[in-house]
């Protein structure tokens, strides 16, 4: 049988199975195959097993690699499109000042928001595309991207689109959110009734009609929306047939990831406040807790969401960089999987599960991408290192040797 590449290592990690999502001791198993091999033809993985039986019944093109194969990583949590800098912001919490005191002052989302209108859509597609190489090149080949600094029906649908055209631009998969309701927009001071009206009555309908983004998302935390307005957002999300993801329990417990939950919400993402007696709702509904322990280390937070509670409550974790302007400005989930490992407690084969199967399903694509399978999409990694344990253990830099999309060698 003829086979268009043939990809050969001493170490092929699997992550399988992967066709649901794997909560709690099931994060420990990676699938390792030594002296494994992947063959793939027309963009999907058409066998995985040890070298000398895929090589003796598949003929193509071989190549070998000296670290370990995995599959590609899958960020399930991002904002990378934005205008301006807010590295004033940096300084100023370098001496002292909290993310919550900087966004009262009128920094934090509002201060991107202003750049970011002010920008040109070649600007922003092009910024935007940087970066987004960048995250693809640390080794994530499946990303979820989210509006959010536009807060006005005509920039929401703008940066939407900017995210659609990129799709043709870039060999990695995105995934698109809808995120109008991520912070009250300063000419709406006051009337914050006003601008969820606005979400639900004129932008979800906007975006529906348009057809880019899959998933709605919202802030729910005080100095964003409520419990109560979050759940006005959601349900018009919901109507408008796209999923649900929530930002909650990030600086405080409102309640707002068992009420998403509820809803049938997909992910609840950040809970570094998230208490025990929320674990079985979310449980029992499926919503899969998205980590993201990028933000709790860049704004310098002693408190780290619930990790290993969740999973010995047998929730299925993820992890996701939440790459944006202003908390956390790492398009490495390479360094999210480090920070899995030293602050949240996940060992290392958690944390690859974590970034890969349980990503993928957070975003609906567990029967894509995630894991080393037949019939998957051939998105692989090529790492630098004899042993995916030492992943990491090697934080900070980018072990990545090579990255395959859909079976095509991108970096």
């Amino acid at each position: 049988m003829n086979a268009d590449l043939i990809l050969c290592s001493p170490q092929v990690v699997t992550c399988a199975p992967g066709g649901n999502p794997r909560p709690g001791s099931q994060m420990n198993q990676l699938g390792i195959i030594p002296q494994g091999a992947v063959a793939i033809h027309q963009g999907l993985i058409v066998e995985v097993g040890p070298q000398s039986e895929v090589c003796s019944r598949w003929q193509g093109k071989r190549e070998y690699h000296r670290g370990a194969l995995t599959p590609g990583l899958v960020d399930p949590h991002s904002h990378p499109l934005f205008g301006g800098s807010r590295v004033h912001e940096f300084q100023m919490r370098a001496r002292g000042a909290t993310y919550q005191e900087i966004h009262a002052a009128g920094g934090g989302i509002w201060s991107t928001v202003q750049a970011t209108r002010e920008a040109s859509d070649e600007q922003l597609g092009n910024t935007t595309l940087e970066r987004l190489r960048r995250m693809m090149l640390h080794g994530s080949t499946t990303i979820e991207v989210k509006s959010g600094y536009g807060l006005s029906v005509q920039e929401e649908l703008r940066h939407l689109k900017i995210y659609q055209d990129l799709k043709s631009r870039l060999p990695a998969e995105l995934v698109l959110t809808f995120m109008g309701a991520h912070s009250l927009p300063q000419e709406y001071t006051g009337r914050q009734a006003d601008y969820v009206r606005l979400v639900c009555e004129q932008m979800i309908p906007a975006v529906r009609a348009q057809g880019y983004a899959e998933f709605g998302d919202v802030f729910c935390e005080v100095g964003a929306f409520t419990v109560e307005e979050s759940r006005l957002v959601l349900r018009a999300c919901q109507e408008a047939g796209l999923g649900l993801r929530i930002h909650a329990e990030e600086f405080n417990h409102l309640g707002g990831a068992r009420m998403a939950a509820e809803l049938g919400a997909v992910s609840a993402d950040h809970l570094q406040f998230l208490p025990p007696e929320d674990f079985a709702p979310i449980r029992a509904a499926g919503t899969i807790p998205i980590m993201t322990a990028g933000t709790s280390f860049f704004l310098g937070m002693s408190q780290f969401a619930p990790a290993r509670g969740l999973i010995e409550a047998n929730l299925p974790l993820a992890i996701g960089s939440d790459f944006n302007a202003g908390s956390c400005l790492s398009e490495s989930m390479q360094m999210a999987l480090s920070l899995a490992v030293l602050k949240l407690g996940l060992s290392p084969e958690e944390a690859l599960i974590a970034a890969t199967v349980n990503s993928a399903h957070s975003l609906r694509r567990g029967e894509q991408v995630g894991s080393l399978e037949v019939g998957k999409r051939a998105d692989v990694l090529a790492l630098n290192l004899s042993d995916v344990r030492e992943w990491p253990y090697h934080y900070g830099v980018n072990v990545v040797e090579s990255v395959y999309c859909k079976g095509v060698r991108v970096g």
